[in-house]
């Protein structure tokens, strides 16, 4: 019995060895998820028991750990003796820190810089004294979603149904998509009456354009590790007015200029028959001039002259001066120029 209390004693004297020299202070494993380019502080906060306060004997590791990585574990940093080490093979030791200038001052804690996708894994901690401390962060770095391209189609008419569609080339997926309207251009308001989900995700249908859908839509791309945003103004025609450049507009130009086509045609067509019929009635004329000549109207012809007016490359006889019988001749001969028609060669 006086050996077991004595044993009791024994244990009760050692327990403060037994409890451990060092203590993290953390709320213990942590996911971040983070995007590509960023910066981040990866904490690893430690407290010494009283008795082993002093850097002496003080290690601290820091070691990636990733799926892909077998053989001998990764550190990356390390601190040993009043020494900073960095390791080699990672790709990280030239984007990484420790915060404190002396991480013996109770502070493990470390910055990465310019976060690639390849840098996921888990991150762990590791500070030694007496015994060892070890906290892990896993990180994973995704790509914000790339700016989207924004665009309608339909008629932008009153009464009429258009589609808004909202796409992104690029981004760590999944990718969710969200339109809204704008208050006044400021921050997200909500959707008028009228608009609905269409079939791909970035899609918005609005139906029965109206005054109330006029203003600007936003659409909002998000994943885990950021946002990107494009917008659209909506601005419907009346109705009873043509849309800039609809069908409309082309229906009136080409209605104009088959108007003009066709009345060009039926002008000539016109013009053609007179010239005809000035043909007839110059050649009866001058038919009536050798008649009531009795065929002797040689003389009186031949003392035509061609007229210095000429328009459309058209001369015209024009009799002159005679014997009474010619001269009755030339009087017919000039009714058929009052008409403005050519003689033809007698």
């Amino acid at each position: 019995m006086a050996g077991h209390g004595a044993s009791l004693l024994l244990l009760l004297g050692l327990m403060p060895a037994l409890l451990l020299a060092v203590r993290i202070n953390s709320k213990g494993r942590e996911v971040l998820y983070l995007a590509k380019g960023d910066s981040v502080k990866l904490g690893c906060p430690y407290v010494l028991e009283p008795e082993d306060n002093g850097p002496q004997g003080l290690g601290i590791e820091w070691i990636q750990i990733t799926p892909e990585r077998t053989g001998p574990e990764n550190v990356f940093l390390s601190y040993h003796d009043h020494h900073v080490n960095y390791g080699s093979g990672s790709g990280l030791q030239d984007r990484v820190a420790f915060v404190q200038n002396d991480p013996s001052q109770y502070d493990a804690s470390i910055r990465l810089a310019d976060l690639q996708v390849s840098d996921t894994g888990t991150y762990q901690c590791r500070v030694k004294k007496n015994t060892v401390a070890v906290h892990e962060v896993i990180v994973t770095v995704q790509e914000k979603p790339a700016t989207p391209q924004c665009w309608t189609e339909g008629e932008l008419i009153e009464g009429s149904s258009i589609l808004l569609r909202c796409y992104s080339r690029g981004g760590t997926s999944p990718l969710a998509y969200q339109w809204a309207k704008l208050a006044d251009g400021y921050g997200g308001g909500r959707l008028p009456s009228g608009t609905i989900q269409g079939r791909a995700p970035g899609d918005l249908l609005i139906r029965s354009l109206s005054e109330v859908h006029t203003g600007v839509y936003q659409c909002r791309v998000t994943n885990r590790v950021g946002y990107s945003v494009c917008q659209l103004n909506l601005s419907p025609a009346p109705s009873c007015a043509p849309a800039p450049g609809g069908r409309q507009a082309g229906i009136i130009v080409g209605s104009i200029l088959g108007s003009l086509l066709l009345l060009s045609l039926l002008g000539l067509l016109i013009w053609a028959l007179i010239c005809r019929y000035r043909r007839k009635e110059c050649q009866r004329t001058c038919s009536d001039c050798r008649s009531s000549t009795g065929g002797t109207m040689t003389r009186a012809c031949n003392v035509c002259a061609h007229h210095s007016y000429s328009p459309h490359g058209i001369s015209y006889m024009q009799c002159q001066h005679g014997d009474s019988d010619e001269r009755a001749a030339a009087l017919m001969c000039n009714e058929g120029i009052r008409h403005q028609v050519a003689c033809p060669a007698l």
